[in-house]
């Protein structure tokens, strides 16, 4: 399964100036975790992710440090920013009740996959994460994230999105009939939507072509 990069942080809503978000950014550093400010009492911290590209998510691997519940949403970066995103996992416990309290086994790795994510947002293309960390049972210590893995479902990101006017060229170009403007109009109309299915688009610029190769004989 390709890994995905996280390309850049979009917003947070706390962070210890010595344990700031953009430790995120680099899974496989020896960097230190992303910790809530020590001076942030609401046992929430927050943070959204802009992924390289628009894929399928299929793994999620995360290090705990001390938080007690997890979810995760998803959303596109074309959306507009009042939308709501999309649950992908939903509220999952990471540390016990007991544990968060004495302070115990606050590090640890969850390893999610496909069967832990929500039917909606499960399959579907996204390239926006947005998770939300919490610790209620304790207010006495920063909490946060030590490291996070996304990996796509794809084998190969080489794989992923083939561009609206590769794909109809490609298509056009197996029967016989040149791109034109007015063919390259009619797939912006009908299926330029990022999240559209593969196999629909590429039935559908089948027939576009075939139609459009019939009016021309």
């Amino acid at each position: 399964m390709a890994p995905v990069k996280i390309s850049h942080v979009v917003s947070f809503s706390s962070q210890d100036p010595k344990y700031p978000v953009e430790n995120l950014l680099n899974p496989d550093s020896p960097r230190k975790p992303w910790l809530s400010c020590p001076q942030d009492k609401s046992g929430q911290l927050k943070v959204e992710l802009q992924l390289e590209r628009a894929v399928p998510i299929g793994y999620i691997d995360v290090g705990n440090c001390g938080c007690a519940f997890l979810q995760i949403d998803v959303g596109r970066s074309s959306w507009p920013l009042d939308r709501p995103f999309i649950t992908l996992l939903p509220a999952t416990t990471l540390m016990s009740l007991t544990d968060s309290k004495q302070g115990k086994n606050r590090s640890g790795v969850r390893m999610f996959k496909d069967v832990d994510f929500l039917a909606p947002a499960s399959g579907e293309l996204w390239d926006r994460l947005r998770l939300t960390c919490s610790q209620p049972f304790t207010r006495h210590q920063s909490f946060g994230l030590a490291f996070l893995r996304v990996r796509s479902s794809l084998d190969s990101l080489d794989d992923s999105v083939v561009g609206p006017s590769a794909l109809v060229s490609s298509v056009l170009n197996k029967v016989g009939v040149n791109s034109s403007p007015s063919l390259s109009h009619t797939w912006n109309m009908q299926v330029s939507e990022p999240w559209i299915q593969y196999t629909q688009s590429f039935w559908t610029i089948c027939s576009l072509a075939i139609n459009y190769s019939w009016i021309q004989t």
